[in-house]
């Protein structure tokens, strides 16, 4: 099998994590993945050939496009989840030189997964319904948290009502009433940069293919970015330093030329007295 791309690197070979069934309980596979397998210089091409080949499609079974969760800017993406007839219908028609094999490496994993023989992996990125779910859990938490805060500083402010203090609401979550029971959570530890790389690397990984590629280049501009404003703070740093010392040294140069100045005005209107006088 051909597994170089154009470019001199490997091509992904597919596997069974590549087989997803959460989607109406079907064997699928995403589009992007199919078009590295077979060798697509640009993943997304792909998109085009199943457009071109829609009706075509459709006549093997139900075309599955899904929006996939994009919260940045830009126009969003549709992803296909082709079945086995699918998938292979849009293979013959890749005409890539991997086509052939990629073909037989679908009908055994579909083969694989359907026949019960391996059971199927779970899907490598995170499903529309996976964070969907994932929203409403967190907008129930913070429901929930705000519920508890609010009773919270109701309480304070009762309180203050009781000892007649005035009621400052800038200042409640300050210092709590004693006795109460319901406490807000300690704010989390503060991350390590270490840290907070590794989890943003995990909050990529477990995007869809289009999205990721997309992530982790923002991610390597804004780590570009943060190393500029490091250097140029560096540079600003140190073309501050001696502007202030030379700042400082004009400065008492022209206090002693005003003092000069002045003690040259004063001699000359006492040299001048004299003769005014007469």
């Amino acid at each position: 099998m051909n597994s170089m791309g154009d470019n001199g690197q490997a091509l992904p070979a597919l596997s069974l994590t590549d087989i997803d069934t959460t989607i109406n309980h079907e064997p699928r596979i995403l589009d992007l993945r199919l078009a590295e397998a077979l060798g697509f210089g640009r993943p997304r091409d792909i998109r085009q050939l199943i457009e071109r080949h829609r009706e075509a499609l459709e006549r093997l079974g139900g075309i599955c496009g899904a929006v996939p969760q994009n919260r940045g800017r830009g126009r969003p993406t549709v992803q296909f989840w082709l079945t086995k007839k699918q998938a292979i219908y849009i293979t013959t028609k890749a005409e890539t030189d991997r086509a052939t094999d990629i073909t037989i490496a679908l009908v055994e994993l579909f083969d694989a997964v359907t026949s019960g023989a391996v059971p199927a992996a779970p899907s490598s990125a995170l499903t529309p319904a996976d964070l969907d779910a994932i929203d409403r859990r967190a907008r129930r938490i913070g429901q929930e948290e705000e519920q508890r805060a609010r009773s919270a500083l109701l309480a304070q402010a009762l309180d203050r009502l009781r000892r007649g203090e005035p009621i400052d609401a800038a200042h409640l979550a300050a210092a709590r009433p004693a006795g109460s029971a319901d406490r807000l959570p300690p704010p989390p530890p503060r991350r390590t940069h270490a840290q907070s790389v590794d989890l943003a690397v995990a909050h990529l990984r477990a995007l869809p293919p289009e999205l990721r590629e997309e992530g982790f280049r923002l991610m390597r501009a804004v780590k570009a970015h943060s190393d500029a404003l490091t250097e140029l703070k560096a540079a600003t740093e140190a073309i501050h330093s001696p502007l202030d010392t030379i700042a400082d040294i004009l400065e008492r140069e022209a206090h002693t030329l005003r003092q000069t100045l002045a003690a040259q005005s004063a001699a000359a209107r006492s040299a001048a007295a004299p003769g005014d006088r007469a």
